[in-house]
Protein backbone atom coordinates (compact mmCIF):
# COMPACT_ATOMS: atom_id res chain seq x y z
CA UNK A 1 0.00 0.00 0.00
CA UNK A 2 2.75 2.65 0.62
CA UNK A 3 4.98 1.36 -2.00
CA UNK A 4 1.54 2.41 -4.07
CA UNK A 5 1.05 5.68 -2.86
CA UNK A 6 4.41 6.50 -3.17
CA UNK A 7 4.25 5.71 -6.83
CA UNK A 8 1.04 7.42 -6.97
CA UNK A 9 2.82 10.55 -6.02
CA UNK A 10 5.52 10.21 -7.95
CA UNK A 11 3.42 10.15 -11.22
CA UNK A 12 1.01 12.66 -10.13
CA UNK A 13 4.78 14.57 -9.49
CA UNK A 14 5.75 13.58 -13.29
CA UNK A 15 2.31 14.82 -14.55
CA UNK A 16 2.91 18.18 -12.89
CA UNK A 17 6.09 18.68 -15.17
CA UNK A 18 9.03 20.46 -14.24
CA UNK A 19 7.84 24.28 -13.77
CA UNK A 20 4.85 23.10 -11.32
CA UNK A 21 6.53 20.47 -9.38
CA UNK A 22 9.58 23.35 -8.42
CA UNK A 23 6.01 26.05 -7.64
CA UNK A 24 4.30 23.09 -5.43
CA UNK A 25 8.18 22.05 -3.98
CA UNK A 26 8.34 25.65 -2.80
CA UNK A 27 5.06 26.22 -1.70
CA UNK A 28 5.57 23.50 0.67
CA UNK A 29 8.59 24.88 2.11
CA UNK A 30 7.43 28.28 2.29
CA UNK A 31 4.63 26.66 4.05
CA UNK A 32 6.80 24.43 6.64
CA UNK A 33 8.78 27.62 6.85
CA UNK A 34 5.68 30.32 8.12
CA UNK A 35 4.56 26.82 10.50
CA UNK A 36 7.69 26.47 12.18
CA UNK A 37 8.94 29.83 12.52
CA UNK A 38 5.33 31.28 13.82
CA UNK A 39 4.80 27.73 16.46
CA UNK A 40 8.30 26.07 16.95
CA UNK A 41 11.22 27.10 18.62
CA UNK A 42 14.07 24.36 19.53
CA UNK A 43 15.41 25.74 22.02
CA UNK A 44 19.02 24.53 22.94
CA UNK A 45 22.22 26.93 22.34
CA UNK A 46 25.06 26.60 19.93
CA UNK A 47 27.58 25.03 22.86
CA UNK A 48 25.46 22.39 23.06
CA UNK A 49 25.49 21.16 19.30
CA UNK A 50 28.68 21.93 17.10
CA UNK A 51 32.05 20.15 16.85
CA UNK A 52 34.87 21.79 18.95
CA UNK A 53 38.58 21.49 18.60
CA UNK A 54 37.93 22.85 14.63
CA UNK A 55 41.18 22.77 12.84
CA UNK A 56 41.78 25.56 10.19
CA UNK A 57 43.72 26.47 6.98
CA UNK A 58 44.84 29.97 5.61
CA UNK A 59 44.79 31.07 2.15
CA UNK A 60 48.24 30.35 1.46
CA UNK A 61 47.68 26.36 2.66
CA UNK A 62 47.32 24.04 -0.06
CA UNK A 63 44.12 21.79 -1.07
CA UNK A 64 45.89 19.53 -0.25
CA UNK A 65 46.63 20.39 3.57
CA UNK A 66 42.93 20.98 3.72
CA UNK A 67 41.87 17.65 2.43
CA UNK A 68 44.37 16.18 4.76
CA UNK A 69 42.40 18.11 7.43
CA UNK A 70 38.78 16.51 5.74
CA UNK A 71 40.70 13.40 6.16
CA UNK A 72 42.02 12.70 9.37
CA UNK A 73 38.99 15.29 10.94
CA UNK A 74 36.26 12.95 8.71
CA UNK A 75 34.55 16.49 8.01
CA UNK A 76 33.74 18.08 4.75
CA UNK A 77 34.50 21.55 5.52
CA UNK A 78 37.30 23.75 6.81
CA UNK A 79 37.50 27.24 7.77
CA UNK A 80 39.88 29.81 6.16
CA UNK A 81 41.36 32.38 8.86
CA UNK A 82 43.74 35.36 8.50
CA UNK A 83 46.90 35.92 9.80
CA UNK A 84 45.10 37.18 12.94
CA UNK A 85 43.26 34.09 13.24
CA UNK A 86 39.86 35.63 12.36
CA UNK A 87 37.43 34.01 9.62
CA UNK A 88 38.43 34.80 6.35
CA UNK A 89 36.27 31.56 4.67
CA UNK A 90 35.31 28.37 4.01
CA UNK A 91 36.50 25.62 2.06
CA UNK A 92 34.79 22.36 1.35
CA UNK A 93 35.26 19.15 -0.18
CA UNK A 94 33.31 20.25 -3.29
CA UNK A 95 35.50 22.79 -3.60
CA UNK A 96 38.35 20.74 -3.74
CA UNK A 97 36.99 18.44 -6.25
CA UNK A 98 36.13 21.63 -8.55
CA UNK A 99 39.47 23.47 -7.98
CA UNK A 100 41.60 19.94 -9.12
CA UNK A 101 39.05 19.75 -12.20
CA UNK A 102 38.80 23.44 -13.23
CA UNK A 103 43.02 24.42 -11.98
CA UNK A 104 43.95 20.87 -14.33
CA UNK A 105 46.78 21.03 -10.90
CA UNK A 106 47.37 18.94 -8.32
CA UNK A 107 46.00 19.67 -5.13
CA UNK A 108 49.52 20.76 -3.41
CA UNK A 109 49.87 23.26 -6.65
CA UNK A 110 46.70 25.61 -5.93
CA UNK A 111 46.59 27.71 -2.91
CA UNK A 112 43.36 27.90 -1.02
CA UNK A 113 42.33 31.15 -1.38
CA UNK A 114 42.08 30.14 -4.81
CA UNK A 115 39.11 28.22 -4.89
CA UNK A 116 37.89 28.70 -1.02
CA UNK A 117 34.52 30.42 -0.93
CA UNK A 118 35.01 34.48 0.92
CA UNK A 119 31.50 34.12 2.17
CA UNK A 120 31.07 32.38 5.19
CA UNK A 121 27.84 32.74 7.72
CA UNK A 122 28.43 33.07 10.83
CA UNK A 123 27.02 33.16 14.57
CA UNK A 124 28.36 33.94 17.74
CA UNK A 125 29.57 31.51 20.20
CA UNK A 126 26.62 32.24 22.54
CA UNK A 127 23.81 31.92 20.02
CA UNK A 128 20.87 29.30 19.92
CA UNK A 129 20.34 26.42 17.86
CA UNK A 130 17.53 28.27 16.53
CA UNK A 131 19.68 31.30 15.62
CA UNK A 132 21.57 28.76 13.77
CA UNK A 133 18.42 26.91 12.09
CA UNK A 134 17.69 30.68 10.73
CA UNK A 135 20.99 31.47 9.07
CA UNK A 136 20.91 28.07 7.38
CA UNK A 137 17.31 29.11 6.11
CA UNK A 138 17.70 31.87 5.01
CA UNK A 139 21.30 31.67 3.41
CA UNK A 140 20.90 28.26 2.48
CA UNK A 141 23.92 27.08 3.72
CA UNK A 142 24.69 23.56 5.39
CA UNK A 143 27.62 24.44 7.82
CA UNK A 144 27.30 27.63 10.22
CA UNK A 145 30.91 28.69 11.60
CA UNK A 146 30.70 29.75 15.68
CA UNK A 147 33.00 32.53 16.46
CA UNK A 148 34.04 34.68 19.49
CA UNK A 149 33.47 38.52 20.00
CA UNK A 150 36.82 38.83 17.78
CA UNK A 151 36.27 36.55 14.99
CA UNK A 152 38.01 33.71 15.81
CA UNK A 153 36.93 30.09 15.10
CA UNK A 154 35.40 28.38 18.13
CA UNK A 155 32.96 25.53 16.51
CA UNK A 156 31.13 24.92 13.26
CA UNK A 157 27.78 23.59 13.22
CA UNK A 158 26.44 21.16 10.03
CA UNK A 159 23.08 20.47 9.22
CA UNK A 160 24.21 17.06 10.81
CA UNK A 161 24.29 18.43 14.17
CA UNK A 162 20.91 20.04 13.88
CA UNK A 163 19.45 16.73 12.59
CA UNK A 164 21.06 14.86 15.49
CA UNK A 165 19.59 17.47 18.33
CA UNK A 166 16.22 17.55 16.93
CA UNK A 167 16.88 13.93 17.23
CA UNK A 168 17.64 13.51 20.80
CA UNK A 169 14.51 15.85 21.70
CA UNK A 170 12.36 12.69 20.82
CA UNK A 171 8.96 11.90 19.49
CA UNK A 172 6.99 14.22 21.60
CA UNK A 173 8.41 17.32 19.63
CA UNK A 174 7.14 17.39 16.26
CA UNK A 175 7.33 20.51 15.88
CA UNK A 176 11.00 20.13 16.46
CA UNK A 177 10.44 17.68 13.05
CA UNK A 178 8.54 20.50 11.13
CA UNK A 179 11.46 22.51 11.50
CA UNK A 180 14.11 20.55 10.87
CA UNK A 181 11.91 19.48 7.77
CA UNK A 182 11.28 23.21 6.76
CA UNK A 183 15.41 23.51 6.88
CA UNK A 184 16.21 20.64 4.33
CA UNK A 185 13.62 22.02 2.12
CA UNK A 186 14.93 25.14 2.03
CA UNK A 187 18.34 23.61 1.59
CA UNK A 188 17.17 21.84 -1.29
CA UNK A 189 15.81 24.65 -3.48
CA UNK A 190 18.08 25.13 -6.44
CA UNK A 191 20.59 28.28 -6.73
CA UNK A 192 19.49 31.04 -9.06
CA UNK A 193 23.22 31.13 -10.22
CA UNK A 194 25.00 28.09 -9.65
CA UNK A 195 27.86 29.54 -11.35
CA UNK A 196 28.79 32.65 -9.44
CA UNK A 197 31.53 32.77 -8.25
CA UNK A 198 30.60 34.89 -5.18
CA UNK A 199 29.27 32.33 -3.64
CA UNK A 200 28.58 30.58 0.19
CA UNK A 201 30.07 27.43 0.90
CA UNK A 202 27.33 24.65 0.31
Amino acid sequence: MVNRSASIVKKSLEDLGATKARELRRAVRDFLGRWSSSTAALGGVVRSVMTVDVVTCTAGDTLHRAAQIMWERDCGAVPVVDAAGRVAGIITDRDLAMGAFTQGLPLVAIPVGRVASGRVYTVSVGASVDEVVSVMGQQRVRRVVVVDAHQRVVGIVSLADVARFVSELGPSRRDAALVLAGLVAALSERRQSPGSTDRAAE
